[in-house]
């Protein structure tokens, strides 16, 4: 038989440590080598039968590398339909996080979770988020809603969304509007009309753009 190779060796570790880890057992985890963590996180967003694999994620959440951490946040999105409590949590919590690359792809992670969640979590997932205090949470929605997947309270929280304090929210807001504006293009025109004169120039530009778009 021939000898495991090094980094097969390092996956079969860092899955032990997942099934066993304790306080101790999260840092040895952490210690692994990035490319080994990353390979596990892909197994376990495509494959939902894989073991503890929410376990695992939970635990990489606090991982000291963004890389790993925006592997995570992306991945996260594979727990719905059914996802616990905790799991929202992270997501949230990794929507947050000080680097950038992480809170995109909490956004995907998010956008991940809508797709597959049920209609009723659906729905929950899109207003909790919509109705956060935080600009991060509220971006990451609009990030989200990018995806062409059809959510029953779109035109709602993206008419909410346009209206955000935050110009950087307000312009993913509207770039989420062109993916959906063939569902209801006149709850669509309302929502862009009330931003053509928006403060911020890129607003402003996309705004002009959509409402082009609807009487082209």
């Amino acid at each position: 038989m021939p000898p495991t190779r090094p980094h097969a060796a390092a996956r079969t570790t860092a899955l032990s440590l997942v099934l066993t880890a304790g306080t101790a057992g999260a840092a040895s985890l952490r210690d692994l080598p990035t490319e080994v963590l990353c390979d596990l996180i892909d197994d376990a967003q495509a494959n939902d039968a894989y073991p503890q694999r929410a376990r695992m994620l939970s635990l990489l959440t606090a991982d000291q590398r963004a890389t790993v951490r925006a592997e995570v946040a992306e991945a996260m999105g594979s727990l719905w339909p059914g996802a616990s409590g905790a799991a929202a949590d992270e997501l949230r919590r990794l929507a947050r996080d000080t680097s950038d690359s992480v809170r995109v792809s909490a956004a995907v992670g998010l956008a991940r979770a809508i797709e597959r969640a049920s209609a009723p979590e659906r729905i929950d997932l899109v207003c909790t988020w919509a109705l956060s205090p935080d600009t991060d949470e509220r971006l990451a929605l609009a990030r989200a809603l990018t995806w062409s997947t059809p959510v029953f309270v779109a035109d709602l929280v993206l008419e909410q969304l346009a209206a955000d304090e935050s110009r950087a929210v307000r312009a993913a807001a509207l770039a989420a509007v062109a993916k959906h504006f063939h569902e209801d293009s006149s709850a669509y025109v309302r929502v862009v009309s009330k931003c053509v004169d928006d403060s911020d120039d890129n607003v402003r530009r996309l705004a002009r753009a959509l409402l082009q778009r609807a009487r082209g």
